[in-house]
């Protein structure tokens, strides 16, 4: 029916048909042609979304590694940014590096003790995550040493190629003994607590939280602290970094930017929501809320905006310059390399000014 100004016109019957037929005919998808001036039926329109590409990810259960992956997963920044992480959990950056060199890991955490291995080239170093003083060198209470000077002849365990190894080296040469005279015993990190609680070594090099985990369990007051980052400052910065395997950054630099883009929106977030981070960072590594709330006070984080400032006026350059004397200085490397040869600073700064 068609209505006119509220009156229904009446068609003949023959009419109506020819109606319909021509109507049919319009319509019909077999014809080629079409009626210019009719309307057109609108054309329904899909959003292409974008493909999500993985990155496997090496974390370690503790505020720098672990809470950028809670937060982001949480927050849903990795996928804001087109990418998931497939996070994999280490306790230690050479092991990490090992991965990398498999193809099984394409980026990772890693703390300041592993960074000769970016300088040996085998990862680019993209990010700066902290500056930190959460290494630390304990002797037990009854092996009656008090200062660095005492380690002379006792046993010390700790996870070699590690931060904690390079506190408890420069420890030893600033007490002037020489590494020779140290019985240093290389264990991974659940070695060293498990040894250093059952009285096994003397003393332990290790990182936060795993020496909230030996306070909990022997009592603060039988731990007696030699020092830790912060008794080498300002000589010596102990950055934790983001690393990159070298094939990854050169087959897929665009998935190097997005991960760097997350990165700085987590960054923002966990400064700014400290208490929710370690909420977040608890819930996903299994550590108590206590000793990640401990380790907070050992860090100091680096921001997106000053990450992209050192990374152009040169600082970060020194810190790392100024690491890899202690790597010459304990036969890690042979020589210094150029910082800037295993830094690549663009996804950084692209992050903060795209």
């Amino acid at each position: 029916m068609v209505y006119k100004s509220q009156s229904v016109i009446k068609l003949p019957l023959a009419a109506l048909a020819l109606s319909l037929t021509l109507l049919i005919s319009a319509c019909g998808s077999g014809s080629g042609s079409t009626n210019a001036n009719a309307p057109q039926a609108p054309t329904p329109t899909t959003k292409v979304e974008e493909k999500v590409q993985t990155i496997n990810f090496a974390y370690m259960p503790n505020m720098g590694g672990a809470a950028p992956i809670a937060i982001g997963e949480e927050k849903g920044f990795f996928k804001e940014a087109g990418i998931k992480m497939n996070a994999v959990k280490f306790l230690s950056g050479p092991p990490e590096f090992q991965a990398m060199a498999a193809g099984e890991i394409d980026i990772a955490y890693i703390g300041p003790g592993a960074t000769f291995l970016s300088a040996q080239g085998q990862g680019n170093i993209i990010g700066i995550v902290s500056l930190g003083k959460s290494d630390m060198v304990f002797a037990t209470k009854k092996s009656g040493i008090k200062e660095f000077k005492d380690l002379k002849g006792k046993t010390v365990g700790v996870p070699k190629g590690t931060s904690g190894e390079m506190v408890l080296n420069l420890g030893i040469e600033k007490a002037g003994l020489k590494l020779s005279d140290v019985n240093i015993v290389n264990m991974d990190v659940a070695g060293a607590v498990t040894a250093y609680v059952a009285g096994k070594v003397d003393a332990v090099a290790i990182w936060s939280p795993y020496t909230s985990e030996i306070e909990k369990q022997i009592g603060k007051e039988n731990m007696v602290k030699l020092g830790d980052n912060s008794s080498f400052f300002p000589e010596y910065s102990f950055p934790s970094s983001w690393v990159v395997n070298p094939k990854f950054l050169k087959e897929k630099p665009e998935l190097v930017d997005k991960f760097m883009k997350a990165m700085a929106k987590t960054t923002e977030y966990k400064i700014s929501h400290s208490d929710e981070a370690v909420k977040l960072t608890a819930a996903y590594t299994q550590v108590p809320e206590d000793s990640l709330k401990q380790e907070l006070e050992s860090i100091d984080w680096i921001d997106s905006k000053k990450l992209a400032t050192i990374f152009k006026d040169g600082t970060a350059k020194q810190w790392f310059d100024n690491l890899q004397k202690l790597f010459v200085a304990n036969g890690k490397m042979d020589s210094i390399v150029p910082s800037e040869k295993f830094m690549t600073t663009d996804p950084a700064i692209k992050a903060v000014n795209p």
